[in-house]
């Protein structure tokens, strides 16, 4: 089984199963999936892309918090532009510190806020779940990938040593 398909299975399966529990905690699937693709995206893997990912939504969901907070109680018409264009600067230059490199995070992170309309405290959870989650669709696949690779191998080296006994007079 290739990897791409045993990705697919797992992807499947684990995403059937959010949506439900997505659907019973009442929390927004759509959230949860924006984590889930976080991790997906991030170049890193394993628990450093996962605590990346984390960090990098979590501080996304922080720029967004004060983007509102700033372009609410600023006066001014351009309030909304200004207090936009200074924080997304800061949101790509965070990535400076290797922690914080993963730019479209910390992108991710601020639009779920922006899309909840500021549920800071659902958004934050769904996004953490949602990259937990990503992360067992990856290391699913990645298992089911190898189950089935030792599998075939073994499925061959057993037809190869039957031949070989069969050839040798072995029953």
């Amino acid at each position: 089984m290739s990897l791409l398909l045993a990705l697919s299975i797992s992807t499947g399966i684990l995403s059937g199963l959010l949506v439900w529990l997505t659907d019973f905690f009442d929390i927004a699937s759509w959230l949860v999936f924006l984590g889930a693709t976080s991790y997906f995206a991030c170049t890193d893997k394993g628990m450093k892309g996962l605590v990346q990912v984390w960090l990098t939504n979590f501080s996304g969901t922080i720029w967004a918090m004060l983007i509102i907070v700033f372009s609410t109680y600023l006066a001014a018409d351009f309030a909304p532009y200004a207090t936009t264009a200074i924080f997304a600067f800061a949101m790509c230059f965070q990535a400076k510190f290797n922690v914080l490199k993963f730019i479209p995070g910390t992108f991710i992170g601020a639009a779920a806020i922006f899309s909840s309309n500021g549920e800071w405290m659902v958004t934050i959870i769904a996004l953490f779940i949602g990259a937990i989650v990503g992360f067992l669709m990856t290391y699913t696949g990645e298992q089911l990938h190898k189950w089935s690779e030792h599998r075939s191998s073994d499925s061959k080296s057993q037809l190869s040593e039957n031949g070989r006994s069969k050839s040798l007079g072995i029953k």
